[in-house]
């Protein structure tokens, strides 16, 4: 049991086994992951040999965090108590508002619970990257199904969007698309579905006169080797973390080979919190002589451009030395 802050707090329950440790991994490890998710910390600057969090930002990150279908902490009430425990323990520090979560790897006394919690923020790292991957080649498999599906309408789509919009003319009484308003039920649902059509073929013409075919290939490729690139990182931070869980539970030094990750550790947690999941493209159904709103091609060639810059800051971040392509 222990004593939140405040003049009018209640003893709140915290487990005390969280400061236990086996050969490879400290149990604080899960609490500290949740606190370095790229989308909850900024930067990693250890200039003045530590860096870390406003405690304020630790409580909410913590507050109502799962690992692996368990509640690690179930309030911000908890947090805050948690935080203080940690201190306590030696496993984070305090400085007034500050939770310092990193030392400097250079420091020769730097422990266990320190090497710990770079440990931990390999583990979000790689958590993070394995989520953007997911996502990305869904995304890549998304667009190559797209292309190959207008690749096989080429043939004679002109002459078919003639057509089409000749049918949807036919729909009304006189010349020129009718106003779906004063047609019947059966017409409306005919004039739906042509416009449909009218506008997917617009679309394979779209892309016959923009290169669009050509443009998502190149996009794809440079996809596919920048995905190649992260999980190469994402293997080098899996040997990296071993080799500090390892450092910690025999009290040695920092791995040499992990200080890369540290110099760039705050640049690619930035660079992997910036990234939008990928959407659909959304198609102008208000007006049959607009054009789809999102050139593929270029979509495609800016998924590519974000993830290639993620893939290089991944690669610094692991070391060439490292990487295996």
């Amino acid at each position: 049991m222990a004593q939140s802050r405040g003049p009018e707090s209640e003893p709140i329950r915290v487990r005390a086994d969280w400061v236990d440790s086996d050969d490879f991994e400290g149990k604080w490890e899960k609490l500290i992951e949740q606190v370095v998710q790229p989308e909850t910390i900024d930067e990693i600057d250890i200039a003045d040999g530590h860096g870390g969090i406003s405690r304020r930002e630790a409580v909410e990150a913590l507050a109502g965090a799962t690992a692996d279908g368990e509640t690690l902490v179930s309030s911000e009430q908890q947090a805050d108590v948690l935080v203080e425990y940690l201190a306590e323990e030696d496993i984070v520090g305090l400085e007034g508002d500050e939770l310092i979560l990193f030392r400097d790897p250079d420091e020769e006394s730097l422990g266990g619970p320190a090497l710990m919690n770079w440990a931990a923020l390999m583990g979000a790292v790689i958590e993070s990257i394995d989520e953007h991957l997911a996502r990305v080649e869904d995304a890549k498999e998304r667009f190559q199904e797209t292309v190959d599906n207008l690749e096989t309408e080429t043939t004679d789509s002109n002459e078919r969007l003639s057509k089409t919009a000749q049918r949807l003319q036919n729909l009304g009484p006189g010349q020129g698309i009718p106003d779906p308003e004063t047609l019947s039920d059966e017409e409306r649902a005919q004039y739906k579905q042509l416009k449909s059509h009218y506008l997917y073929l617009r679309n394979i013409e779209k892309a016959k006169e923009e290169n669009l075919f050509e443009n998502v290939s190149l996009g794809l490729d440079q996809m596919g080797m920048a995905i190649e690139r992260l999980e190469a990182a994402r293997e080098a931070y899996e040997m990296f973390r071993n080799e500090t869980r390892t450092a910690a539970a025999k009290n040695t030094v920092f791995p040499e080979k992990a200080l890369n990750f540290v110099d760039n550790a705050g640049t690619l947690i930035n660079d992997l919190a910036g990234v939008d999941q990928p959407e659909e493209e959304d198609v102008d159904s208000d007006d049959l002589e607009s054009m789809i709103e999102e050139d593929l091609g270029g979509t495609v060639q800016e998924e590519a451009s974000e993830l290639a810059s993620v893939a290089d800051t991944a690669g610094q971040a692991a070391g060439e030395e490292n990487l295996q392509i």
